[in-house]
């Protein structure tokens, strides 16, 4: 738990010194959102129009591959260095190995997530059955509101599970290759289910996400017109900053403790 202690200070302390790179991901970010918004707008009425969505397509899948690759690549280069900021040249990936690397782990992640998106829903969809039978069974109503509630619960902590594990096997992937990261798969996971690095991704999400969540749907009261839209403007901008910062902190903070025990000393921070 100490070593824990020690990494979570050291990652925060990089994310803090390094200010500029979070402001400059949170506008990336929102660009590359807003790019996305505007995908899914296109009128596809012409074979034009269908190949300039496609393209745009593989525009956003490049886009985000650099972005994501480069970020945890860093991540893991800074936590195995003991670095103290993360340079904005970290957020690319460059070389077309760990380009590649990047775009078939997130083509499988994204089936990963939807097969279990799917039995998710599959599961919360049987909540009615579930709560008639214990009902049945225990001679006592069982509301399936209760059973959907318990579902959520526990849906929530599997997503937390299975995003630190897909997380901290990209860094994994990035540092040692397939065959290294593969031999790391048991224990990653334990870790991710049972151990600090659970906590890691919980206090993540937690901290980040729900000061981000609750700064975007607080309104306060100001006068209409220009003020009302200025404070959303300025909400929303703290919001990207938050999660901007929560996405840098989570990679450095997985990458720290997959390091070595000796590139952990107080020396290192």
């Amino acid at each position: 738990m100490k070593r824990a202690f020690a990494a979570w200070k050291w990652s925060l302390g990089v994310v803090a010194r390094s200010y500029r790179t979070v402001v400059a991901l949170a506008a990336l970010i929102a660009l590359w959102g807003y790019a996305a918004y505007e995908w899914l707008g296109l009128a596809e009425s012409s074979a034009l129009l269908l190949i300039l969505a496609l393209v745009w397509a593989i525009v956003q899948l490049l886009a985000a591959a650099v972005m994501v690759g480069g970020t945890a690549a860093g991540a893991a280069e800074a936590a195995t260095s003991g670095g103290r900021s993360f340079p904005l040249r970290w957020m690319w990936t460059f070389g077309r190995k760990k380009l590649l690397t990047t775009i078939v782990f997130g083509l499988v992640s994204l089936a990963f997530v939807w097969l279990c998106s799917t039995v998710f829903d599959w599961i919360n969809g049987h909540a009615v059955e579930v709560a008639s039978f214990l009902t049945f069974h225990f001679q006592k109503p069982v509301s399936y509101v209760l059973i959907g509630d318990i579902y959520e619960i526990l849906e929530d902590l599997l997503w937390i599970i299975f995003g630190g594990f897909l997380l901290s096997f990209f860094i994994a992937l990035l540092r040692t290759g397939w065959r290294g990261a593969a031999k790391q798969t048991g224990s990653l996971l334990g870790g991710c289910a049972f151990q600090t690095p659970f906590l890691t991704n919980l206090l993540t999400l937690a901290v980040f996400g729900g000061i981000a969540y609750e700064l975007a749907n607080w309104r306060p009261v100001v006068p209409p017109g220009f003020w009302d839209y200025t404070q959303m403007i300025v909400r929303f901008s703290f919001v990207l900053i938050l999660i901007s910062a929560g996405v840098l902190f989570w990679p450095l903070a997985l990458g720290r403790l997959q390091a070595p025990k000796h590139d952990s000393s107080p020396e290192a921070y």
